[in-house]
């Protein structure tokens, strides 16, 4: 009589459904607010992104001209103009730019033969030696911000926090993945 007893509880236990939603959400939940979290943080960080996208554009927009603010100098107008379009998502004080002028398009990097057309310079290859070094420059750009007619290459770096600890893993070292936009202008004879 005890084992009718036993199967009996047990089939009873099995033959009921109530409550199995909510076993079953117990395990999705998790894993579902994990990607819910992380979904809405990627999406902060290219919004982030494209804010300092803003930033640098503006940047580069007000150096070209040549434009300096009353009593300040070109490069604090700039600075300045960069900081207000950074404003919102992103900790102004936290950016990082770096700007390089060259005579012309062809100075941004030293012009070499390709003769086996890989695509890199390789030690046998001719090149134009620009400067007069005796040596292969990659980059022979001036730090700064050009003057009249030049090229200036702006490069801006950010580091993010990365608050979702998996998503922090996966794009970032140790939860800070740093978003870096550049642009290329040429400023006007001023």
């Amino acid at each position: 009589m005890t084992t009718f007893s036993f199967f009996h509880c047990v089939s009873r236990f099995r033959a009921e459904e109530r409550g199995a939603t909510t076993i079953e959400f117990g395990f999705i939940a998790p894993i579902l607010t994990l990607m819910l979290v992380g979904t809405l943080e990627t999406g902060v960080m290219l919004a982030a992104q494209r804010q300092l996208e803003d930033a640098i554009f503006m940047a580069a927009r007000v150096n070209k001209t040549g434009y300096a603010d009353s009593g300040q100098t070109q490069a604090a107008t700039v600075q300045a103009a960069m900081q207000r379009a950074a404003s919102g998502l992103l900790d102004s004080t936290k950016i990082t730019v770096t700007s390089r002028s060259y005579p012309s398009y062809d100075a941004i990097g030293e012009p070499f033969t390709d003769l086996n057309n890989n695509g890199v310079r390789d030690s046998d290859e001719p090149f134009t030696d620009v400067n007069g070094n005796g040596a292969y420059d990659a980059d022979r750009g001036k730090a700064g911000s050009g003057s009249s007619s030049e090229i200036v290459v702006f490069t801006a770096s950010y580091p993010w926090t990365i608050y979702t600890p998996l998503l922090g893993e996966v794009l970032g070292t140790k939860g800070i993945r740093t978003l870096s936009v550049q642009t290329i202008v040429k400023n006007e004879p001023y």
